[in-house]
């Protein structure tokens, strides 16, 4: 019996399609398996008869014949392919055109080999296809595999890294004089930062290697590198990640879609303007750009599709850049646009946190946004330069609002949801509750009210981005613990004396020094690090604490590689599966980009000298 079964799963593993299955799903489905022999012109099934096996032919031939007679041969051993789709019956006859054996495998096997392997679904439709084709079809090796294939070199240096790094941090660290701490904490910040810039794994993995390494080996105490589990920034991403997959699932935001494109005139720089302005004026209503990210994707896709741009085309990567311009662009000119420009805001004095209020903060930021803003939409408009027309039918639109009717309950708790959260923001100040917790109520009330499905909850909201904001906060969390970020002002002392003598030089080291830093520290570690050193000592030396504040704000927000940015990965994934920008592009446009923020600040110095904040 045991000879039996081995030689079944070898005639099983010996077909090209069912050896990519899963050992234990192919497992599984091996007891239902039979073999059964068919003579010479016998007919297996016959065409619309109800597909109750998947063949796998073992010896002999067998042909196909269609309801109207046209016979093909199997251009493959497997056959009967129906039973393992949604088809309920054959397409064609199967005969024995000599004496044949072969496999045969319920259709309530493969429907369960097809749920645990999902990819099998497609193979064997390839499979069937090429049957009723007469020729061999294949799927064609996607670019982004081809991509990932001539990267595959790197890796093994990156990993080589992991390796050495932490060995000779251990080993030499301590001649460096910072610690036995300090040296624990960069052997297990090195192999973590390197897996993040190689790509090695996928995001959020690093970060949770960080914590375990910490937590095995008691660096800090476990509330404090566990903190991002605890804190604002998880709460209010949660919270607006399941905003966004209601607005999105509830049909709101292809409402809206439809609405604006309806309404703006049939061009691409009105499309692009609609886009821009719902990321603008969710900047300061919504307070962590992953927030609005998850928002303003959706109606990037669904105005991509809409218009009918070419994927990856000129027209649709201008687009791309302008929705995530429109939720990141103007994050440091607004105080409520990000949580960590409120702890820049508490390292300003009292009389300073006075005077730099939501308006006078963005007052005193207008041209830094004029700025950035004018280079964003003219650098663009030149290398995206294109002719393509969006096929949009004005008539077309207006027949779809019309089909989808009024607004369903689910799109109203959308609305209400957004409604209450900008609400909520604006009147902080009067019933002192702080944003992530009514995000949080929100959330409840969307549960609730059963507004946002279980299933929603579990597949929709993207709970590995959540796991690698709550890692980078951790870590974050251990590195001013263990009082590193002090040890770093210790280090560079330098910097302070340009202030002082020559502060456009000042800047310019300044944003070298922050462009380096956030290869390796993510954006709110950055800001808060460089904001302790920089701001107690700017107003000994004639400057506004603000200024500097402020600069370090717009600074840290550059970024060159993906894993930089938590809010862009977001983005990317928009963009996976079925590309609809071309993302080299949009990345070379980004990098480019970082010089416009120093310009900014350059073209801001005069206008902060007429304001008094500097001397």
């Amino acid at each position: 019996m045991r000879q039996e079964d081995n030689t079944t799963t070898a005639k099983l593993l010996q077909d090209e399609v069912l050896a990519r299955s899963n050992y234990q799903s192919l497992a599984r489905v091996l007891p239902q398996v039979s073999e059964k022999c068919f003579s010479p012109g016998e007919t297996i099934y016959k065409a619309n008869a109800r597909a109750e096996h998947f063949f796998l032919l073992t010896s002999g031939e067998v042909k196909l014949v269609s309801p109207g007679g046209r016979e093909s041969h199997l251009v493959h051993r497997r056959f009967g392919e129906e039973a393992a789709s949604d088809a309920e019956h054959y397409l064609t006859d199967a005969v024995a055109a000599t004496a044949s054996t072969a496999m045969c495998i319920p259709h309530v096997a493969m429907k369960t080999l097809i749920a645990a392997n999902p990819a099998l679904k497609t193979d064997l439709l390839l499979s069937l296809a090429s049957h009723l084709a007469g020729e061999k079809l294949e799927r064609r090796s996607t670019p982004a595999a081809v991509k990932a294939a001539a990267r595959n070199y790197i890796r093994p240096f990156g990993w080589l890294l992991c390796l050495i790094l932490p060995l000779l941090i251990l080993a030499f660290g301590d001649r460096a004089g910072i610690g036995h701490d300090a040296v624990l904490f960069s052997a297990i910040f090195a192999p973590t930062v390197t897996m993040w810039v190689f790509s090695l794994v996928d995001d959020y993995i690093p970060g949770l290697f960080a914590l375990m390494a910490i937590l095995i080996t008691g660096l800090v105490p476990p509330p404090v590198i566990l903190s991002g589990f605890a804190s604002d920034g998880f709460m209010m991403a949660l919270s607006t990640l399941a905003l966004g997959t209601v607005v999105v699932t509830s049909g709101l935001s292809y409402r809206v879609m439809l609405n604006l494109l309806l309404r703006l005139p049939n061009h691409q720089f009105w499309h692009g303007v609609g886009l821009f302005l719902t990321g603008t004026i969710l900047t300061p209503i919504i307070p962590t750009a992953n927030g609005r990210i998850a928002l303003v994707s959706t109606f990037f896709v669904d105005m991509v599709e809409s218009l009918r741009l070419t994927p990856q085309g000129a027209a649709a990567t201008r687009l791309a850049i302008t929705c995530f311009s429109g939720i990141s662009l103007f994050s440091a000119m607004v105080i409520t646009s990000k949580s960590v420009n409120f702890a820049v805001y508490g390292l300003l004095t009292p009389q300073g946190q006075d005077h730099f209020q939501w308006l006078t903060w963005l007052f005193t930021a207008i041209i830094a946004a004029a700025v950035m803003l004018l280079l964003n939409a003219g650098i663009a408009a030149i290398w995206f330069r294109n002719t393509e027309l969006p096929q949009l039918s004005k008539a077309g639109v207006a027949e779809q609002l019309r089909l989808l009717g009024k607004m369903k309950n689910r799109e109203w708790a959308a609305v209400i949801g957004v409604i209450f959260m900008v609400l909520g923001i604006i009147t902080s100040s009067i019933h002192k509750v702080q944003p992530p917790w009514l995000g949080f109520a929100m959330l409840f009330g969307l549960l609730l009210c059963g507004t946002l499905y279980k299933k929603e909850l579990k597949e929709k909201v993207d709970w590995t981005f959540l796991l690698y904001l709550s890692g980078v906060t951790g870590i974050v969390g251990a590195f001013s613990f263990l009082g590193l970020d002090q040890q770093l002002a210790d280090a560079l002392p330098g910097l302070g004396n340009y202030m002082r003598t020559n502060f456009g030089l000042f800047i310019l080291m300044l944003f070298a020094l922050i462009s380096v830093i956030r290869l390796a520290v993510p954006i709110n570690a950055t800001v808060v690090i460089m904001a302790a050193i920089f701001m107690p000592i700017a107003e000994a030396n004639g400057i506004n604490a603000w200024v500097l504040g402020f600069v370090i704000l717009i600074f840290s927000e550059g970024w060159f590689m993906p894993y930089q940015c938590s809010y862009y990965l977001q983005m990317q994934e928009i963009n996976r599966g079925k590309p609809l920008y071309d993302e080299k592009s949009f990345l070379r446009f980004n990098a480019v980009l970082n010089l416009a923020r120093p310009a900014a600040v350059y073209a801001s110095l005069p206008y902060w000298k007429m304001l008094g904040l500097m001397s």
